[in-house]
C-alpha cells in the first residue's frame, strides 16, 4: 500500500509577510514571544503593531488578503519619508 504525500504550499502573502519582518526588529521581539505554530495569534500581534483593527472570524482566503495587507503597512512603516520645501 502506497501512502499520499500532501505538499501544502505558503501562499504568496505568508512568504512576503515573513521576508517583511526582519525589517522590523522591535516586532520580531514581540512575535518571540508567540510559538510558531500560532500562526494566528502572531498575525493579530503583527496587526497591532501596524495599526491594524482586527473584528471577527476569518476565513483563509481572508487572512491572504489580512497578509497582504499588513505586508504594505510593514512597508510603510520602514521607509522614511523625506520632506522638502521648494
Amino acid at each position: 500500500m502506497m501512502s499520499k504525500i500532501i505538499i501544502e504550499y505558503f501562499p504568496q502573502a505568508y512568504q512576503d509577510l515573513n521576508r517583511e519582518l526582519v525589517n522590523h526588529p522591535k516586532l520580531l521581539e514581540l512575535l518571540a514571544k508567540h510559538p510558531a505554530n500560532e500562526f494566528e495569534v502572531r498575525l493579530s500581534e503583527i496587526a497591532a503593531y501596524c495599526d491594524v483593527i482586527l473584528d471577527g472570524q476569518y476565513f483563509p482566503s481572508e487572512l491572504e488578503k489580512l497578509a497582504e495587507i499588513l505586508v504594505k503597512k510593514l512597508v510603510e512603516k520602514r521607509v522614511p519619508v523625506i520632506l522638502s520645501s521648494f
